[in-house]
């Protein structure tokens, strides 16, 4: 039950071999046809489409003889889409809900039995997330090592061993890139391509300015790990300062020869990016708000996707649009510009990802219309829009010549296309059931995930049918160009402690972004800007001593070049009194820059979170970002103290003149006192003066009313410094952390008892050290901020 990580940048580099580059390098990609087994949630082609046949039209959720249910299972319910792979289903759900020890887990289950194999259970931590949107992504599978990935509504990201359910290597994405978690839930899915996992969400890092890649503005970012070892091959992000956070599954497709992933994304465009290298591709402006639709792209590389928000002209809301997808540098090798070839302005398509059949798109709205559109024109073929429910929220699942699909509220309906549009074969009702996943098809079976239960339909004889179904795997674009067009230097981000060694790797790309080797080292020019060093064979050394510190590696190999990123920093004590002259906050810390700056007043230097923050050039500021989290070093730290003073400031009253939205945060009690709110983390837990509820708060899931936690009501007053100590101290022997709080004006002498305590049963043991604001309100400053071991 405690939570520990496994990654490390040393452990990476003794993991990697040349066995394991060898089998990285053997693509699942073969061409081989493959078991029919769903191991994406959209399905192997990422279209929602199944080639199974003999599927069963009608099932009875109550069981019994004759009702084609198979199993249910209670322990299996939530709201991911499951997968299948190798006879074991894969999901994500809530574990222990409404409990002081609630979390989220991955459970795998015999895909014939509904019998539960085994469970990997993580915290939600450091995360606005209600605890009814926890399982929000869903599981991905990778059929040829047999191993599963997920990622949590907080960031946690995991490769789990899919027989065992052993962790091989996880990462923390939150504190280690910058993930934003908010109060909204919207998570992303991973994809597998090759020898990487591929995950994405809104990232604000480290590095302000264009030489480190504008890291510590926001953005959505798509981030490429190696599969077998966790390292980050590849960062690469859209539009800077994206309206949302959003969750468009990507479909992984050719496209003019370019292995690319297609989605929505969170600046409201469609875009297009080469899935080995995130070169982007094309991009298609489509709505003023994120896009959260799943693509689906037909085997001529047509893209269509939609959205329901505002539209880019007009005032007309949704949209449905089509776009060549092959149009990949149309007018010159920088265009980046989709190409539109039909749209159909005020479809309100933004949740429920469409099918393509037979040269028809089934694409059903929010309010869970069907409507049956001509896939070269956009003609509606349907003269009426056919019903499903009320509500739509999960995606449909074509096979057998059939369209599944279920209702937010429970409807479950079959429908068989026709030349007119679609007829109804059945109805369903799972009485009230809330549906947010999409039922899938695998061997012969359909599998439903609802708030209650997980259900299994088929029959004796649809598995039988099915036995020996199989789905032709895609076959890899032929390598007729061997010229290196792009070069890839790995790890792309490294965190790394003063005199420690980080050894490079080079691999080499042509322009489609195909995968042509790996550099030998004698051909590389390596360099460093910044401190340290790095021999010609591609190892870095960082400088020893106690200072934090950045550098760029560099690489050049017949004339293509690349960077890498370089975070040093000391092991802890810590010290920070911000006098030494610096005019930013340091470049080291993960959502530093920007979301706080350097101040002075009384002769006195300290940090202030202001109440808006810049955009792009000539924008109008935003209050997007006014509530953030910044961490400072390793997840991997544990048992130390952190202790800061903060002064509170009082708002004007009422929000500013800014044109941005407000953060997506939760809500908080009206008060007349516009105050902020402003605390320290430690290892996964937070400790926060809440302005606007006149209370001090510890706790490590902000909006989970029963999680682990304490408050105390106090009067917390505008332009008094206050002390703050966070003290953490993990009993791993015992399964529990001991988490303690106090807080005291500065000017006064410490008092001997702690605040806020707590014994944790479920523990976070480890994590990196920060702050967490919320100043829409009112700015908040920080001085004298420090770190040091436990004793």
């Amino acid at each position: 039950m405690p939570q520990r990580f496994s990654f490390s940048p040393a452990s990476s580099r003794r993991l990697f071999s040349p066995l394991i580059a060898a089998l990285g390098a053997l693509s699942v990609l073969s061409g081989q046809a493959i078991a029919a087994d769903w191991p994406v949630w959209r399905g192997p082609h990422y279209d929602g489409a199944s080639p199974e046949t003999d599927l069963v039209d009608h099932w009875d959720p109550a069981g019994g003889e004759g009702s084609h249910l198979l199993w249910r299972s209670a322990a299996l319910a939530g709201r991911s889409t499951p997968i299948v792979m190798k006879g074991k289903l894969y999901t994500l759900v809530r574990d222990q809900p409404a409990t002081e020890l609630e979390g989220e887990k991955v459970v795998c289950a015999d895909a014939a039995t509904g019998e539960v194999l085994w469970k990997h259970r993580f915290n939600v931590y450091l995360s606005d997330v209600p605890d009814t949107r926890v399982g929000w992504s869903s599981v991905v599978g990778d059929p040829e090592t047999g191993r599963v990935y997920a990622q949590g509504v907080c960031g946690y990201f995991c490769c789990l061993d899919g027989d065992s359910g052993k962790l091989i290597w996880d990462r923390s994405l939150h504190e280690e890139f910058g993930l934003l978690s908010t109060y909204g839930g919207r998570t992303n899915f991973p994809v597998i391509h090759e020898d990487t996992v591929i995950t994405s969400a809104v990232v604000i890092g480290w590095g302000d300015t264009p030489k480190w890649s504008l890291m510590a503005k926001p953005a959505h970012r798509f981030l490429s790990f190696d599969k077998a070892t966790g390292e980050l091959r590849w960062l690469s992000g859209t539009s800077l300062i994206p309206e949302d956070t959003t969750y468009s599954m990507p479909a992984l497709v050719t496209l003019a020869g370019h292995r690319a992933l297609v989605f929505g994304s969170g600046d409201g465009m469609a875009w297009a990016i080469q899935a080995g290298t995130g070169k982007p591709l094309w991009k298609y402006p489509l709505s003023r708000r994120g896009v959260n639709l799943p693509p689906v792209v037909g085997p001529e590389g047509r893209v269509y996707i939609g959205h329901s928000e505002e539209n880019m002209v007009g005032n007309a809301m949704g949209a449905l649009v089509a776009l060549d997808g092959t149009m990949v540098g149309a007018e010159k090798p920088t265009d980046l510009s989709g190409k539109e070839i039909w749209i159909k302005y005020q479809e309100m398509i933004g949740k429920s990802g469409p099918l393509l059949v037979d040269g028809r798109v089934y694409a059903i709205s929010d309010t869970a219309k069907m409507t049956v559109f001509d896939a070269a024109t956009g003609k509606a073929i349907n003269r009426r829009p056919a019903r499903l429910g009320r509500v739509m929220r999960g995606s449909p699942v074509y096979a057998d010549g059939k369209i599944y699909a279920c209702s937010e509220g429970g409807t479950w309906t079959v429908w068989k296309p026709t030349k007119d549009g679609v007829e109804k074969v059945d109805e369903v009702s799972l009485n009230g059931e809330q549906v947010n996943a999409s039922p899938i098809v695998a061997n012969g079976r359909i599998y439903m995930t609802t708030s209650e239960a997980l259900y299994c339909i088929g029959s004796e004889e649809s598995v039988a049918a099915n036995a020996d179904s199989s789905v032709p795997a895609p076959k890899p674009a032929p390598i007729g160009d061997k010229r290196v067009t792009q070069v890839q230097i790995v790890p792309w981000d490294a965190l790394l402690k003063p005199g420690e060694k980080q050894a490079y790797r080079v691999r080499l790309y042509n322009a489609k972004g195909q995968f042509l080797r790996e550099a030998e080292p004698s051909r590389v020019s390596f360099g460093v800007s910044g401190p340290g060093n790095i021999t010609k064979e591609g190892v870095y050394k960082a400088p020893t001593g106690g200072k934090a510190d950045t550098a760029l590696v560099l690489c050049e190999i017949d004339g293509v070049a690349a960077e890498g990123r370089i975070r040093i920093v000391p092991p802890i004590p810590w010290s920070y009194d911000f006098e030494d002259g610096a005019k930013d906050v340091p470049l080291t810390w993960v959502g530093g820059r920007v979301r706080y700056v350097m101040r002075e007043g009384d002769g006195n230097h300290y940090l202030a979170k202001p109440t808006e923050l810049p955009t792009r050039p000539g924008a109008p500021t935003t209050k997007l970002g006014t509530r953030s989290q910044m961490w400072m070093g390793s997840p991997e730290l544990a048992n130390y103290t952190v202790q800061a003073d903060i002064q509170l400031q009082e708002g004007v009253g009422g929000e500013s003149g800014s044109d941005g939205p407000s953060p997506d945060g939760p809500p908080t009690v009206a008060s007349a006192i516009k105050l902020p709110s402003a605390g320290l983390i430690n290892s996964g837990y937070t400790f926060t003066l809440f302005g606007p509820n006149q209370e001090a708060r510890l706790y490590s899931w902000c909006t989970h009313d029963r999680r682990t936690q304490a408050a105390q009501s106090m009067e917390l007053k505008p332009s008094v410094w206050y002390r703050l100590k966070l003290s953490v101290v993990p009993k791993p022997a015992d399964e529990t952390a001991i988490v303690q709080a106090k807080v005291w004006p500065r000017d006064e002498a410490e008092p001997g008892e702690w605040t806020l305590q707590f014994e944790d049963k479920a523990p976070q043991l480890q994590g990196s050290p920060g702050l967490f604001g919320d100043s829409k309100e009112a700015e908040f400053y920080v001085d004298n901020l420090t770190v040091t071991p436990n004793n």
